[in-house]
């Protein structure tokens, strides 16, 4: 890949370094930068606001300045250096560094929440959405062992030490996917809704669909619960997780989810006249394969 710079932003940047010695699935790179765009401008927002400080969205967004390879390195500049709407007292620089050290303090809690045990809702103060961000941003070097993820907040000017950056942070492949993994438990535990209409019941897939599920956890698939009811109905999944569990299960020629029943909590949907409609899986406990599967 070429470089690519684009000229007319401030010299300060938040700089992305994915040290890896071998190929990165661009979607997982893209994914990655976006959501640390999305990260830094919730982070960037309540800044601002708590500073007394008015913000349009044009300011707080962040826009890729340059792309190196080898080891990859993304430059991310803001658009207040261009659209010059950014409030005087809060300058860019001190901005970007500032995230990079509230970025270190996410990655400290989330890697705090992997080695937690019996971890409620109530127990995190993360937010879905900051949740799925650390998961996205460390998905790269979490998948490729012996990587390191440099993220860094360079100054306007070099200092009077000649240092280019005002805060770094650096992690390994294995403090990457512990932050990850901190981060997917987070999902989790916030997807889990509470209690269910009816716990720890089998579930049996009669139809299933490859498409993905909606914005809403609605599939096209079909399930059974005997205890509940014998007619098949349409399954939705609470848990985005849960969704993508079954999911793998379908692409797995090793696998075979109509060869197995699902430890299920489960919430039943009723019409007027209190028929069942649909199953919303709250959370699958376990798969427990056939007999003679």
């Amino acid at each position: 890949m070429a470089k690519m710079k684009y000229e007319g932003f401030g010299d300060a940047r938040i700089q992305v370094n994915f040290d890896v010695d071998r190929p990165v699935e661009l979607v997982q790179l893209t994914l990655a930068l976006q959501a640390m765009a999305r990260d830094y401008r919730r982070y960037a927002n309540e800044t601002i606001r708590e500073s007394g400080g008015k913000v349009s969205d044009d300011d707080i967004k962040l826009y890729v300045t340059k792309v190196e390879t080898g080891s990859i390195i993304a430059e991310l500049g803001s658009a207040a250096s261009v659209m010059g709407s950014f409030v005087p007292l809060l300058p860019v620089s001190p901005l970007f560094a500032g995230y990079v050290q509230f970025f270190a303090e996410s990655v400290s809690y989330f890697t705090s929440l992997a080695r937690r045990t019996d971890l409620k809702a109530s127990d995190i103060t993360a937010t879905k959405a900051a949740a799925q961000s650390m998961s996205d941003i460390m998905a790269v070097p979490a998948s490729l062992a012996g990587s390191k993820f440099k993220l860094s907040a360079k100054v306007d000017a070099k200092d009077a030490d000649g240092s280019e950056f005002s805060a770094q942070l650096t992690l390994t492949s294995e403090e990457a996917a512990e932050a990850q993994r901190g981060a997917l438990i987070a999902q989790k535990v916030l997807d889990y809704r509470g209690d269910a209409d009816h716990p720890n019941v089998l579930l049996y897939f009669e139809r299933t669909s490859t498409k993905s599920a909606k914005s809403d956890g609605r599939t096209d698939d079909k399930a059974i619960i005997n205890s509940i009811s014998p007619k098949a109905l349409p399954v939705h999944f609470a848990s985005a997780l849960d969704a993508a569990r079954v999911n793998d299960m379908k692409a797995d020629p090793h696998q075979n989810p109509f060869k197995a029943g699902f430890r299920v909590d489960v919430n039943v949907e009723t019409d007027r006249n209190q028929v069942p409609k649909f199953y919303r899986v709250v959370h699958i406990h376990e798969v427990i394969p056939d007999d003679d599967a």
